[in-house]
Parts: C-alpha cells; sequence; structure tokens
C-alpha cells in the first residue's frame, strides 16, 4: 500500500514539473529561434520542423517524440543543459499524452532526464527518474518478465558510470542503488535463465563483479550509505538499506558464480572450456578472498572438465598454463608476458601470491627501492596459478615492466615501476 501511494505520488509530482517545463519550453524555443535565426544549424532544422507538425497536426503529435530526442541531444551537445532537460521532458510528455501516463514508451527520456538532473547536481531528481523507469516497465511487463533483463541492465550501466564519475562517499549511492537493482536482476534471471544459458551465465558473473567492486569499497572506505535518501529500486528487501560487510558481498558473489556454473554446465552447446573458465572464475573468486581450499577445489574441477574431453592437457595448458592477475572488477586479464622483452622475474605460489622479485638482467638488478614499490603494489593482488592435473604449482613468472632509475640513496622520493604502456603498477 506504501509502495503504491509512493509510485503514484511521484507519478503526480512528475505530471506537474512535466506541466511546468512544458510552459517553459515554449519561451526556451522562442529564444532559441530569435537568437540562432540567421544560423542554418541543425537547432534550427529541427525546431522549424517542430513547429511545422505542431501547426499541421497538434502541439503533442506523436511525430514529435523522436524530434525531442534529437533537439535535447543537440543542446546537450552544445552545453546547454536547461534547454535540454526541456526538450527531453517535452519529448517524454507526448508519449505519455499518446500513449499513457506509465508508458514505456518514455524509457528513453527517463534516461535521458536522469543523465541531465546528474549533468545539473540534481542526484535527488537522477534516481527519482530511474527509479520511475522501474516502477513502469515492471507494471507494464511484470517484475519477473524476461524483458526486464535489459532494463535493469541498463539501470545498472547508468548507474555504474554515474559512480565512475563521483566522489568515494557521493559516489556510494549508486552502489547501493546497484546492488538492489541486481538483486532485483538475479531474481529475474534465475527464473529465466533457461532462456539463454550463456548470455545469462554471463550476466552472473558481472553480478558477482558488481559484488566485488562494493566489497572492495566497503574495504577501503566503509559502508557510507545514508538513511532518508531513496536509493532503492522495486519491492526491495528493506535489509538492503542496512550498512553491509565485505563478507556478504563475498557470499552474493560467490552465489552469482555458482550459478553461473550450474547453468553452463547444464547448457547442452557448452564446450569443455566453456564448464573449465565457469569453474575457474569461481576459484577466482574463492582465492581472492582468501578461501584457499575451496579455490584449489574449483580449479579441480575446471580441471577434470577439460580432461573430460579428447584434448584435455592441451587444453589446461591454454586456460592455466601460465599465472593470470585475477582482476574481478571486469574479466580475468593477464599481465603482458613476453619473455624476449622480460625485464622481473618473480615467484607466484600454489596460492596466487607473487614473492622474491628480481631483475632478469642481473647486470641491473633492481634496487630496494624497487623490490619494495614491487612487494607493495602486488601484496594485495592475486594471480590464478598455474594448474597441471589439477593441481596447483609453484612457478616462475617474468613481465616487461620499465624501468624507472632509482632515486639517489638520500633522496626521499619513492622509486617508480611502470608496466609497458608505462602505467604504475598499482593502478593495474
Amino acid at each position: 500500500m506504501i509502495r503504491r501511494y509512493n509510485f503514484m505520488l511521484r507519478r503526480f509530482m512528475l505530471f506537474i514539473s512535466f506541466v511546468f517545463s512544458t510552459i517553459i519550453g515554449y519561451s526556451i524555443d522562442l529564444f532559441a529561434q530569435a537568437t540562432l535565426i540567421d544560423e542554418p544549424d541543425r537547432l534550427i532544422q529541427h525546431l522549424n520542423a517542430i513547429d511545422e507538425i505542431q501547426t499541421e497536426y497538434s502541439t503533442y503529435a506523436s511525430e514529435l517524440g523522436e524530434l525531442y530526442m534529437s533537439l535535447g541531444k543537440i543542446h546537450e551537445a552544445r552545453k546547454e543543459y536547461p534547454q535540454a532537460l526541456v526538450a527531453y521532458q517535452r519529448g517524454m510528455q507526448t508519449e505519455r499524452i499518446n500513449h499513457g501516463l506509465d508508458s514505456v514508451s518514455q524509457t528513453p527520456f527517463l534516461f535521458a532526464v536522469a543523465d541531465i538532473e546528474g549533468i545539473l547536481g540534481e542526484w535527488e531528481k537522477s534516481f527519482e527518474a530511474i527509479d520511475y523507469i522501474y516502477d513502469i516497465n515492471a507494471s507494464y511487463y511484470g517484475a519477473s518478465d524476461p524483458r526486464m533483463i535489459s532494463v535493469l541492465e541498463t539501470m545498472l550501466r547508468w548507474h555504474m558510470a554515474a559512480y565512475s564519475k563521483k566522489t568515494q562517499k557521493d559516489g556510494f549511492s549508486h552502489l547501493v542503488a546497484s546492488e538492489n537493482i541486481s538483486t532485483q536482476l538475479a531474481e529475474v534471471l534465475e527464473k529465466n535463465w533457461s532462456e539463454n544459458h550463456a548470455v545469462v551465465a554471463k550476466r552472473f558473473q558481472e553480478i558477482a563483479s558488481l559484488h566485488f567492486l562494493i566489497a572492495d569499497h566497503i574495504a577501503r572506505h566503509g559502508d557510507l550509505r545514508e538513511t532518508g535518501f531513496r536509493i532503492t529500486t522495486g519491492n526491495i528487501n528493506p535489509q538492503l538499506s542496512q550498512p553491509s560487510t565485505s563478507h556478504e558481498h563475498f557470499q552474493k558473489g560467490r552465489d552469482a558464480l555458482q550459478n553461473a556454473v550450474k547453468i553452463t554446465n547444464s547448457n547442452p552447446d557448452s564446450t569443455t572450456m566453456d564448464k573449465a573458465i565457469a569453474s575457474a572464475k569461481l576459484g577466482d573468486w574463492f582465492l581472492i578472498f582468501n578461501q584457499r581450499s575451496s579455490a584449489a577445489k574449483a580449479y579441480k574441477t575446471a580441471s577434470d572438465a577439460l580432461y573430460s574431453g579428447p584434448n584435455g592437457e592441451f587444453e589446461e595448458k591454454l586456460l592455466f598454463g601460465l599465472p593470470k592477475l585475477i582482476n574481478l572488477k571486469s574479466d580475468i586479464s593477464s599481465i603482458a608476458s613476453d619473455t624476449r622483452d622480460a625485464t622481473i622475474i618473480f615467484s607466484v605460489s600454489k596460492t596466487g601470491v607473487a614473492s622474491q622479485f628480481r631483475a632478469i638482467d642481473q647486470t641491473h638488478p633492481l634496487s630496494n627501492n624497487e623490490k619494495n614499490a614491487l612487494r607493495k603494489d602486488f601484496r594485495g593482488k592475486r594471480f590464478r596459478p598455474v594448474i597441471e592435473k589439477g593441481e596447483s604449482k609453484k612457478v616462475d613468472h617474468s613481465l616487461y615492466y620499465g624501468r624507472v632509475m632509482s632515486p639517489p640513496k638520500d633522496s626521499n622520493e619513492q622509486a617508480t615501476i611502470t608496466s609497458d604502456k608505462g602505467i604504475p603498477i598499482n593502478s593495474i
């Protein structure tokens, strides 16, 4: 009942704001035409086209929707954000009048409005627009309908893009919103995973990456969520609005990756390599959270999957032949490792820990500052270990890193070691 009341209240408030923006919008259009009348550009062309359609048909003719979207993008490209906002709001109002107050056709306009409100610093209005996207789509399709998957994914991308542009404190609300959306997404995926096995498995892996990002943020900055500001989406468990711990996100990410393994294994089109990669990613998750025994079991499962096929030894070397840096914020990636150009060598333990850093060219050994910098930068990192016949092995691994000359012994400056692209190690 309370959720329905909030839903109706937001509809009423948005309706009032759009009526007001429509009145303001006419004056903005007139101003634009008066100041740019001699400029034969796309803006004038769109304004003229809008005038012609309104004259020939009506103020809210259905053909105006696309024109308002294009007009908003033109204003946005010119950094004329108030005018862009009016254009998007009028396009949304056009969709509502033609297709209904809660029509899903207004979804692109709501995303555009959320973007502009954010640029203008009106983040609460941005969140309201994104929340409204969920409300209207869930109402139209049904909260568990597979068509909600693309809606929720787009909402997630919006929040993650916004998070990347803000400070840790200000951006954390986007992580919380993303967590809530991912919970809804996981529920929809679990009910519809037979629709497309490979795609759904990939979505669960992405959900795990999100939970790692949140866990990493909490470990670095603490749980900064605030009460009283609506950052949930849909009918979400109220407990998600309470402070969480890194361990909770370890569990949620683990569950998502286990779902990915289950779905991949049940997919009749999955190859032995597909099944092994899914299990290996679960192993990576366990390892980065220091669950070494569970990681070893997952890697053994991956190896067994490969040996169930005709090319087990060859495929195991492809997947586990070299240590690979575990990067749970995206896909597993390997640091460039061309032994012809390698400058450093180090040991990678059975549990993926790097140690014993030294230079390949012993005529130019690593300085103490360089060794300390490497130890510091790799302290929190883990490598997927080399696996042979299901068992992990300690190996030496060589990498190319650009060497920066060590500062004089009496200098307080810290030596910097960069990758082949000149990026400091601690940013990789």
